[in-house]
């Protein structure tokens, strides 16, 4: 039965997926009306094919660059991307790379419009079950996006950015939705085949949370549904032939979908210990993902079985005959399986973590979002028993 009570958003996001799409580039940016571009990109994004496309495409319209964008984008980041943006009188962002380029410009579009420090507009969560999300109704600068990664938060609403104390701020407003998404598979081959294979499992993780996420609506699922069996398989392509542009190009759509999914049904407990996990242990975001997700969903079980059932079947597990607890479990063994057929990190140990920092992460963690929306409640014990488990 689909549940009568939901509500969904949609957004005014152009996408535009198909190989070279970004020799096409500059048509796209006049139908938007755009004349002053800030290219925004991390050190190896802009050097790639996919940065020297994109430069060269819009070189009459980019005014300014800020490179150098880092993983988990901080709060000075943002506040040079602002004062350049000011300098130059920009109309519009074009952020190139991972999950970071595309926070960044987001952040700036926020203060630009908005006002203030950028940690005045950043949502709070107080444990157990209160939240406030800020109320951000300026209109943004707009901003043109081309993943190389498989983040997916170039399709959001939200976004995340480090302060000062190794916390991630956490923002959400559906006017920051990039207008023009271009995916080019071709433009990602020079991305090597593990960070593919581990952001995409950090797409696979909104998939997966948006089922179960105390927000979820069937068109989420269905999205998160459809998401998980393009992922799965592009992925395990992409490792085995990381030449294969078609396999990228279903990747990069696979991440699309798991944006869609969690600009509604939201994350849970994995995102909520994975911001701390970058943010103040320095794991790159699809690392993270990559370990923590099996243990998300054994958190989750016993109040989200049927929903584990669904992912399971997604995954190609024959779970016909089985209960739904035996079915979740089998979406935890699928997932795991995946994770050693991808080779991406499994143990936080393994990953470089300091175990010192674990109390802090708990800690951390309790002020997240992701806590809010996941499905069963969290103690700061219970996810240091997470956290224990992971490392």
């Amino acid at each position: 039965m689909i549940r009568p009570d939901f509500q969904y958003q949609s957004s005014q996001c152009r996408l535009l997926s198909r190989p070279g799409a970004l020799e096409r580039l500059a048509a796209e940016v006049a139908a938007l009306g755009l004349q002053r571009l800030m290219f925004v990109s991390g050190t190896r994004s802009a050097a790639g094919a996919a940065g020297r496309a994109t430069r060269s495409a819009l070189a009459g319209l980019i005014v300014c660059e800020k490179l150098g964008i880092p993983q988990h984008s901080g709060v000075a980041t943002v506040d040079e991307i602002v004062a350049l943006a000011r300098q130059h009188g920009v109309d519009g962002f074009v952020a190139v790379g991972g999950g970071s380029a595309s926070d960044s410009a987001k952040a700036a579009a926020i203060v630009l419009a908005e006002g203030g420090q950028l940690v005045d507009h950043a949502n709070v969560f107080y444990p157990p079950d209160r939240y406030v999300q800020k109320v951000l109704d300026r209109p943004k600068l707009p901003i043109i996006a081309i993943p190389t990664t498989l983040s997916a938060a170039e399709v959001t609403p939200g976004l995340g950015i480090r302060d000062e104390h190794g916390h991630k701020l956490v923002f959400w407003d559906p006017h920051l939705v990039p207008r023009l998404i271009v995916l080019d598979g071709r433009a990602t081959l020079d991305v090597p085949a593990s960070l593919f294979a581990s952001t995409g499992m950090n797409a696979l993780a909104h998939c997966v949370e948006g089922i179960y996420s105390k927000v979820r609506n069937p068109i989420s699922e269905g999205l998160a549904l459809q998401g998980i069996r393009v992922l799965q398989r592009a992925l395990l392509n992409v490792t085995e032939n990381p030449d294969d542009e078609d396999a990228r190009a279903d990747a990069l759509v696979g991440a699309y979908l798991s944006g869609m999914v969690i600009g509604n049904a939201r994350v849970g407990i994995d995102h909520a210990i994975c911001h701390g996990l970058g943010s103040l242990g320095g794991l790159p975001h699809g690392v993270a993902n990559s370990i923590m997700l099996a243990h998300a969903m054994r958190f989750n079980r016993e109040v989200s079985a049927d929903h584990l059932a669904l992912v399971a079947q997604a995954l190609g597990a024959d779970t016909r005959g089985m209960s739904a607890g035996a079915a979740a479990d089998a979406a935890i063994a699928a997932l795991e399986s995946l994770q050693l057929r991808l080779g991406v990190p499994r143990r936080l140990g393994e990953a470089g973590l300091d175990r010192a920092l674990l109390p802090r992460l708990a800690e951390g963690a309790m002020s997240d979002r992701g806590l809010y929306f996941n499905p069963r409640l969290a103690t700061q014990a219970e996810v240091l028993a997470l956290l224990e488990a992971a490392w």
